[in-house]
């Protein structure tokens, strides 16, 4: 396999270094990367929001702080993940967690105000991450704002413009992009 071939990961069964990571993320994640990230997102705290690929919720843990008054679903397609994730995020009442494909869940349109998503799109088979996004817009409500924060590094990541072309093409117009040589951040606004 060369640089750059998508590279399939089981997430139903993780590997060691994929669990050492969560734990990790566990212990510095909150304060070096979730916080200051979500602060960027400067929440009123009444917001219906989805963390999009949440993993075992260690993230999902900031968000759900920042919405005192609104609610977090938290999906991911492993339920290897999401038993962590409701485990770590049992007390908060506004939250629920969920497992399963984002395009066939029973989730209504226009339901959420923000989508985040983390480091997950380039883990989707290519010939399925335009049908996974067009399903995230389909899920915000107009005039709603998806954050996108995507590894674009060659050998593990995708092509920025990539990620660019398939917002547009799901309706979302891009109101912000930062690009690091590891990653891109983008934040997306539906039209209203």
């Amino acid at each position: 396999m060369s640089d750059g071939e998508f590279k399939e990961h089981d997430f139903e069964h993780p590997s060691i270094l994929f669990i050492f990571e969560d734990k990790l993320k566990v212990i510095l994640g909150d304060p070096l990367f979730y916080t200051p990230y979500y602060r960027t997102f400067k929440l009123k705290g009444n917001e219906n929001a989805l963390d999009f690929g949440c993993g075992g919720g260690v993230g999902s843990r900031c968000l759900a702080e920042s919405l005192k008054d609104g609610h977090l679903t938290c999906v991911d397609v492993s339920h290897y993940w999401i038993a962590k994730a409701r485990n770590r995020l049992k007390k908060y009442s506004n939250v629920e967690c969920k497992a399963g494909d984002i395009r066939e869940m029973n989730i209504p349109d226009s339901t959420f105000d923000i989508i985040s998503t983390i480091h997950v799109i380039h883990d989707i088979h290519p010939r399925e991450r335009q049908g996974t996004i067009n399903a995230l817009s389909q899920k915000l409500k107009p005039g709603g704002t998806l954050f996108i924060k995507e590894r674009i590094e060659t050998s593990h990541g995708m092509p920025v413009e990539e990620i660019r072309a398939s917002l547009s093409s799901a309706g979302l117009k891009e109101t912000e992009h930062k690009e690091t040589k590891s990653e891109c951040m983008g934040v997306y606004q539906k039209s209203g």
